[in-house]
């Protein structure tokens, strides 16, 4: 039972307040060592290589797909039955702005993988990215019926035989960009998994998923744009 000792006279109360010190003194300098203070966490980034071209190519990247979100959204809201000229030529432009965002995101996540962040030999051993990438495929392969369908009748209008959406295919054309929209909303929760290693395995090749996913996409590009050469209402 510890005694009364107002004045801190006592040996064993200097001895348990300096301990208690001591303690709090290395609790704080662990958790400086493990956190990181202010000035070593600003220099730890203010250093990090490639860190403004890594900024921008992320932007680029999320940017894109907001872009790919809105140009489909227009497609889905404004494909029905017997479209206007205006209408057509509003779809038109979306579907040529699907493409350009298209392509910025593809760049984008080129550099991404290859340089900017965590470099090729960690995504190729992410089982997830090439289940992201099969995504990717499937989502780019189901829009070639859509694109191939805006451009025959683009063709057909300049030649001056423009003949309304049939039910038939404006229905197709508006399931398409569901689909589209069912995996946009999918390739971000895959690529938030990949970036966090989950399912990562080296036991895996690389080249055999790299392999399933190119077929992915190759297989059901064939399948859309027959259908979209062939389609007959």
């Amino acid at each position: 039972m510890s005694s009364f000792d107002p004045l801190d006279l006592n040996e064993d109360s200097k001895f348990s307040t300096t301990r208690k010190e001591t303690s709090g003194m290395n609790a704080l300098l662990l958790s400086s060592i493990v956190l990181g203070t202010p000035s070593t966490a600003f220099a730890a980034t203010a250093f990090a290589p490639n860190a403004i071209p890594s900024a921008l190519a992320s932007y680029g990247h999320y940017a894109s797909l907001l872009g790919i979100l809105a140009c489909i959204m227009i497609e889905r809201l404004t494909i029905k039955p017997n479209m206007t000229e205006k209408e057509e030529d509003l779809v038109a432009f979306a579907d040529t702005g699907l493409g350009v965002w298209g392509v910025l995101i593809a760049y984008t996540g080129y550099l991404r993988v290859t340089g900017l962040e965590k470099g090729f030999d960690f995504y190729a051993n992410e089982p997830i990215f090439w289940l992201k990438i099969c995504f990717v495929g499937i989502f780019g392969a189901a829009s070639f019926f859509n694109t191939t369908q805006v451009i025959k009748r683009a063709v057909a209008r300049r030649g001056g035989e423009f003949e309304p959406m049939s039910d038939a295919l404006a229905k197709r054309v508006i399931q398409i960009c569901n689909a589209e929209l069912v995996a946009i909303s999918v390739i971000p929760l895959t690529a938030t998994f990949m970036a966090r290693g989950v399912l990562y395995s080296e036991s895996i090749p690389w080249q055999a998923e790299a392999g399933l996913a190119a077929a992915v996409f190759a297989g059901l590009s064939f399948k859309y744009l027959k259908e979209a050469f062939t389609w007959e209402d």
